[in-house]
């Protein structure tokens, strides 16, 4: 009994299969158990673990693929073909509805009217544009700057051809009016 120990699983010995079994303290049948764990390659505990080793590597390959992604960008834009439309920062907006129409409202302080565009694309809504970084030198950069791109569904109660936009003060205001629905009436239908 003491002598040998046995899997109760499998039947097999101690060090026998796929791991080994080391008994614990003999104080009594009760206190009796092992310690098992699987057996391990010999060049596996020759290694020793090493953390910078290990963080060195991950650095590694996070340079390599970040620089796979810029390579892929560029060859993307020099080849002219920009499956996904990027942006560099997006303009906080509002949205408002009335009776009569919805307003969408941006902030767009310090860009100019000719760097706006507004499209509307397949029931969409979409407005780009871009602001130029001011001075080469700069001590400190907080406002964003670069492309710009917002997107908004158009519902189906809005009039698309009349929608209009205005800019001033360096907020663009675009309103996109309902359409005039004729309201229900009421027919008395008479049963004979």
């Amino acid at each position: 009994m003491w002598g040998e120990s046995r899997n109760a699983r499998t039947g097999a010995r101690a060090g026998e299969g796929r791991g080994f079994c080391q008994p614990g303290p003999r104080r009594g049948v009760a206190a009796h158990r092992h310690r098992c764990s699987p057996r391990v390659p010999d060049k596996v505990m020759t290694r020793s673990w090493d953390p910078l080793r290990d963080l060195v590597t991950l650095q590694d390959r996070m340079n390599r693929l970040f620089q796979d992604a810029a390579e892929k960008r560029s060859q993307g834009e020099a080849e002219g073909e920009q499956e996904i439309e990027r942006a560099d920062w997006f303009p906080p907006a509002d949205i408002y509805e009335t009776e009569k129409d919805y307003v969408i409202a941006l902030d767009l302080p310090g860009i100019e009217r000719a760097a706006l565009e507004i499209n509307l694309d397949n029931d969409k809504l979409v407005i780009r544009g871009e602001r130029a970084a001011e001075g080469e030198a700069q001590r400190r950069a907080e406002r964003p700057h670069g492309r710009f791109l917002r997107r908004f569904g158009v519902p189906a109660t809005v009039d698309q051809k009349a929608i209009s936009a205005e800019y001033k003060d360096g907020v663009l205001r675009v309103r996109l009016p309902k359409r005039k629905e004729p309201k229900a009436r009421k027919v008395e239908i008479k049963v004979s």
